[in-house]
């Protein structure tokens, strides 16, 4: 898929891996929509529109553990810039140590925004594309940990190797007519405000020997994934910046007509729909 021109979502975008993919796509000729919890996410869209002739990027306030919150975001896109055609579920939350946890709080919010919230934005847009006839892409920031666990994050590795599984399971969406493509990263350590302010420099130590990689390196993997038409339901390893990505080699979805028999289902409630209106 070309990026000029299209319409980007990017969780997460505020600062860190997901500024740095919003900036990437936008200098790509994407318009972009900076969604994040953090109010300065406001300050990265209006960098990216200074000197601009027309706006090519929007914020828009999300609270991933919030179905309804992410629903928002799609709106806002259809109505500032009129289609989805790539999504990135990048936003993402440092693990928890279950067994120190005195309540379900922390452990459901690493869920909900490691696995839940990339689902349920994969959900929205290929609805979307589906109902519109509209060709597409989604890229899943997953982590290397999802291949090789770590002992102080086991919640947020089962988490990010989900993402992968469930990226693998979206290959076949490929095969069909339109034809969206969905795709993972996973990467080794990033040093990121999230990872400096939130995890103890002794687990830092372990992930810098499990590898490190730049933001820039894990941005242009995502227009990797995004251009390369041959990329569908893989994920793609990053270990270091020396050394290119490597597609993880692991079964992906068997079609059975599965998506066609979507298509017909949202087809019918698309016309139920526009009877009733």
């Amino acid at each position: 898929m070309n990026i000029s021109n299209k319409v980007a979502v990017v969780t997460g975008s505020a600062r860190g891996i997901g500024k740095r993919i919003a900036e990437v796509l936008a200098e790509k000729g994407a318009k972009v929509v900076i969604t994040d919890i953090l109010e300065q996410g406001a300050a990265v869209a209006e960098e990216l529109n200074k000197g601009k002739a027309i706006k090519i990027a929007v914020f828009q306030k999300c609270n991933l553990g919030d179905t309804a919150s992410i629903q928002e975001v799609f709106a806002r896109a259809i109505q500032e810039f009129g289609a989805v055609d790539i999504w990135v579920n990048n936003a993402g939350v440092g693990g928890t140590m279950p067994w120190l946890d005195t309540d379900y709080t922390s452990l459901s919010r690493a869920i909900d925004i490691n696995l839940k919230a990339p689902i349920e934005g994969t959900r929205l847009a290929i609805r979307y594309m589906l109902t519109n006839n509209r060709p597409g892409c989604i890229v899943n920031i997953s982590s290397i940990s999802a291949f090789y666990p770590v002992e102080f994050a086991p919640v947020y590795s089962a988490a990010k190797a989900g993402l992968v599984s469930f990226t693998s399971s979206c290959g076949t969406l490929a095969q069909g007519d339109p034809c969206i493509r969905v795709n993972a990263i996973a990467q080794a350590f990033v040093d990121t405000n999230i990872v400096r302010d939130g995890v103890p420099e002794m687990a830092r130590q372990i992930m810098r020997k499990m590898g490190e990689v730049s933001k820039d390196k894990v941005a242009n993997e995502v227009v990797r994934c995004i251009e390369d038409e041959s990329l569908a339901g893989n994920t793609i390893k990053l270990v270091s910046d020396e050394i290119p990505g490597v597609i993880h080699e692991a079964p992906k979805a068997t079609a059975f007509g599965f998506i066609d028999l979507v298509k017909q289902e949202l087809a019918v409630a698309a016309a139920a729909q526009s009877s009733s209106n």
